[in-house]
């Protein structure tokens, strides 16, 4: 088998794992579990992984559902809004911004911003969300505030129930959403590769590894090349020591990321350089085995330096970002983190995933393997520049 083969295959390998593995949410028995999986990966690299634990309640959902008239929608509440004292709200459908009635929405996934503008001062009761995605489904939307929640109890139902939903305005509804929450643990997976001279600044090269539903084309690709990167650089000992983070709380409003920069603020400007290995890098353009659109990627950068560095090396192996965020513009994903703290970094996101954030973002259908190959190549060689 050639080594081009053998890339592939381990790739495949990771991702086919990680989407077996179940719903990946933070700090669940999944989660956990999935932590212990890459942390074995690791160890067969040679190489020693760190579980860095955090704390956070996690929320567990007992009730979830709109009934309107005779029909019964199941959801998925928010994970940043308050929650009602009673499971039961009774009330009639109306507008986002109306008082005393249960106000209906429908908002873009990959565009929160416009909901939390919506949620900021609402006086509805209850709130009801038809997420929409470019899939029909239950596309959920990060909870950025879930250690600061607000906004009235707010359930997510699929896009497919907006026509119905909003042909009936007026009509008496019963909202109910119960959860509870339960203190426990979730984990960072941290590994430090030495290199030659540990005295010059590392690179740290970091991917979320948690989300909403199995995640396959969204999470496990980052895996996957994080895995790889550390496999080379374990072969052929660098010039500086590599950090590799793998952080769970992505949904969460990066709470896993968050919690090792407290302990560890000056990393983000002692580190020579950060790479972000972001969301949907796996994804297929299209719902389709037979991909015949190529994906969309975005790529982010502190500076002119490293973007050169990143964009030839994507440029090398026919990877052309469809967008760049140049210097001095505040990135999305964990870069942000990056950006806020004055680090230095390069950053590389899917865009257009046709499942993002949906449940059917699973193997082999949300994945585009030859394209994750190519970025797997264009990055082990950016890094490879990083490292000296």
């Amino acid at each position: 088998m050639s080594e081009q083969e053998d890339l592939k295959q381990r790739i495949i390998t990771t991702i086919k794992e990680y989407d077996n593995q179940g719903i990946h949410r933070t700090g669940t028995q999944v989660d956990t579990q999935s932590a212990q999986w890459l942390a074995s990966e690791i160890k067969k690299i040679g190489l020693e992984p760190y579980l860095d634990e955090f704390s956070l309640n996690r929320i567990n959902i007992e009730e979830a559902s709109v009934e309107v008239e005779t029909q019964k929608i199941q959801g998925v509440p928010l994970f940043d809004c308050t929650y009602p004292k009673e499971e039961i709200i009774v009330g009639n459908l109306g507008n986002i911004n109306e008082k005393n009635v249960i106000g209906i929405t429908r908002v873009d996934n990959v565009k929160p911003q416009n909901l939390e503008k919506q949620r900021k001062n609402n006086p509805n009761v209850g709130t009801i969300v038809a997420t929409q995605g470019l899939t029909p489904g239950l596309s959920l939307i990060n909870a950025e505030n879930f250690i600061r929640p607000f906004g009235p109890p707010t359930l997510q139902i699929s896009s497919e129930y907006w026509p119905f939903l909003s042909s009936k305005i007026g009509t008496e509804v019963t909202l109910r959403i119960k959860v509870n929450r339960n203190p426990t643990k979730a984990y960072n997976v941290i590994t430090r590769l030495k290199g030659k001279d540990s005295r010059l600044a590392p690179l740290v090269i970091m991917t979320p590894r948690s989300g909403w539903w199995n995640c396959a084309s969204e999470r496990a690709g980052g895996i996957a090349i994080l895995l790889e990167m550390m496999r080379v650089f374990y072969n052929a000992k660098p010039t500086r020591d590599v950090l590799f983070l793998a952080n769970s709380g992505h949904e969460l409003g990066h709470l896993g990321l968050d919690h090792y920069l407290e302990k560890n603020s000056s990393m983000i400007k002692e580190a020579s350089s950060w790479i972000h290995l972001g969301a949907n890098i796996a994804a297929s353009a299209q719902n389709s085995r037979n991909n015949s659109v190529k994906p969309k990627i975005l790529t982010q950068s502190s500076d002119a330096k490293i973007e050169t560095l990143g964009l030839d090396s994507l440029a090398k192996y026919a990877i052309i970002p469809n967008l760049n965020i140049s210097q001095g513009n505040r990135p999305l994903g964990e870069a942000k983190n990056i950006f806020d703290g004055g680090g230095q970094y390069f950053s590389i996101i899917g865009m257009a995933n046709p499942l993002f954030h949906h449940p059917d973002d699973r193997w082999p259908g949300a994945i585009d393997v030859n394209n994750t190959v190519r970025i797997t190549k264009a990055l082990i060689l950016l890094a490879s520049q990083l490292v000296h």
